[in-house]
């Protein structure tokens, strides 16, 4: 056996084997053979530890509050920049890091939640319904007055968690459990949020009832656009609430002040501020100016 067939099988070897794996991923995904089955409670119990909530310091009383979803490589620095904005315009805020819940760290989000093997955005809405039944009975929040907002995958996620709401389907890994947001959820934010395969909703079938926003980006190679603009057609057609636009020139997550090494990504610092500030005006004209009343 010559030197390069000594090389090349054990390379072909391995290269069949991470391809298997990788199919073996898309298989158990796709077919929900792979996903974790929990009830409710077992939900609160993955999230416990896990759930960030953060009080403004001039509250007087039970205050509405903003639940954030990350995008798919976790916690970063734009969700630290928005909840500082929120917190002092006198909204709660609510973080939750479902990596970390499942002990993914940031290796393991960018091979395996980026790039789909793993956590579905139809499966991360389960995190939403273990969060608001957290956010039931927290001193402080008013849990009848709550608003959502998703980056990238997060964005996926809170938009299957508003379809599973309008249709009455259950979560695949929610076990005996529905997901309804209304009437506690009175505002859902996307931001970029990723709408290719594998998404499930088609935008029909979100909760008409619950008024959605979104800021798309232009230049966007990683959630291009115009796959969540032919959804979002669909939920206006349906009667949706929706408000979205897309802003001219700006790349994937150009509101993240720490991005990772991609140059598919650039931050834009006037427009992250000018996009915390359109979240606090769609925040306002949903409860109002003075969060702590009505």
């Amino acid at each position: 056996m010559t030197l390069v067939r000594r090389i090349l099988m054990p390379v072909s070897l391995v290269a069949l084997i991470a391809v298997s794996g990788l199919g073996a991923c898309a298989i158990g995904n796709a077919t929900g053979l792979s996903v974790p089955q929990r009830s409710l409670a077992e939900q609160r119990a993955l999230l416990d530890g896990h759930i960030d909530i953060r009080r403004p310091g001039n509250a007087a009383g039970p205050v509405p509050a903003l639940v954030m979803l990350h995008g798919c490589g976790g916690l970063r620095q734009v969700q630290e920049a928005y909840s500082d904005r929120v917190l002092e315009a006198g909204y709660a805020v609510v973080i939750v890091d479902s990596n970390g819940a499942r002990g993914i760290g940031r290796f393991g989000a960018m091979s395996r939640v980026c790039t789909a093997q793993t956590l579905w955005g139809q499966d991360r809405a389960a995190d939403i319904a273990a969060v608001l039944a957290e956010l039931q009975d927290t001193p402080g929040i008013d849990g009848d007055r709550l608003a959502l907002i998703g980056w990238s995958h997060g964005g996926w996620s809170l938009m299957e968690a508003l379809a599973f709401s309008g249709s009455g389907d259950q979560p695949r890994g929610l076990r005996g459990h529905t997901l309804s947001l209304t009437p506690r959820v009175r505002l859902a934010i996307a931001m970029y949020p990723y709408c290719g395969f594998p998404m499930r909703t088609s935008g029909a079938d979100i909760d008409p009832d619950i008024p959605l926003r979104a800021i798309l980006a232009e230049q966007d190679v990683i959630a291009p656009h115009g796959a969540c603009e032919r959804r979002f057609e669909r939920a206006a057609a349906a009667g949706v609430d929706l408000d979205y636009s897309v802003w001219d020139g700006q790349s994937h997550a150009f509101d993240e002040p720490n991005p990772p090494p991609d140059p598919r990504i650039r931050y834009d610092a006037e427009a992250a501020q000018r996009a915390r500030e359109q979240v606090i005006d769609w925040l306002d004209q949903s409860f109002g100016t003075q969060p702590g009343q009505g």
